[in-house]
């Protein structure tokens, strides 16, 4: 009896080991993917473009 629960809990750390090592390159990919997705985006611009309404009419109704 006690050789077989000694390999149950072997096999159930094994198994929580693998469950983390697939999570953790599961979150690797991800980070990976959301870095390359940052760097793909267009950059800023110097000045930004004049807004046609701003501050031309104001609303005072409450």
């Amino acid at each position: 009896m006690e050789l077989n629960t000694i390999m149950s809990a072997q096999l159930a750390s094994l198994q929580q080991t693998v469950q983390m090592s697939i999570l953790d390159k599961a979150m690797n990919t991800g980070a990976a993917t959301a870095i390359q997705m940052i760097e793909a985006m267009p950059q800023p611009q110097a000045t930004p473009a004049p807004h046609p309404y701003k501050g031309q009419m104001i609303d005072v109704q409450v």
